[in-house]
């Protein structure tokens, strides 16, 4: 069920989803989890076992960032998600920071492409490329984290971004 869960450190995962939050929707199963809000990475359903902890967290690779845990059901296009987290992350860049303004743009460019079905061989590996230009060379956390959602996505379901 939809809300705010103020929950203490150290419950699971699958405690904080079923048993807190009343599980997924009827009939659906979850598909992927984004942590950390918008900048997060994805877990995948056999991470709910997962101690919801710092330490349990970045061991996993996944940040706290926000504290935003946002759950996705097997209806949800993956694809479209971080499409749509691009096309945030690309509109909000200042611009002070020319790796950030454009590799917040490429990232949304390349997976525009592929959503619409226009996707090129190389995409793949430019989105690797891309996501991995501007986190080191940014100020602020637009982008430095910009790209993680996509490359989480790209390590659980590398299929779902290649061209046909």
């Amino acid at each position: 069920m939809p809300g705010l869960y103020e929950v203490p450190f150290g419950i699971t995962f699958r405690h904080l989803l079923e048993d807190l939050a009343g599980g997924v929707r009827d009939g659906h199963s979850m598909k992927a989890a984004l942590f950390g809000g918008a900048a997060g990475a994805f877990a995948t359903p056999d991470q709910l076992d997962l101690r919801l902890t710092v330490e349990d967290l970045a061991a996993a690779g996944l940040p706290l960032g926000s504290g935003v845990i946002t759950i996705f059901d097997e209806t949800r296009d993956l694809r479209d998600v971080c499409l749509r987290q691009a096309r945030f992350f690309a509109e909000e860049s200042c611009g002070i920071c020319p790796a950030c303004q454009e590799g917040t743009r490429r990232q949304w460019e390349i997976l525009s492409r592929l959503v619409e079905g226009k996707g090129q061989p190389e995409d793949y590996a430019l989105l690797q490329d891309t996501s991995w230009t501007h986190p080191d060379r940014s100020r602020c956390g637009i982008g430095q984290m910009a790209a993680l959602p996509v490359l989480s996505a790209l390590n659980h379901w590398p299929d779902l971004f290649k061209a046909p």
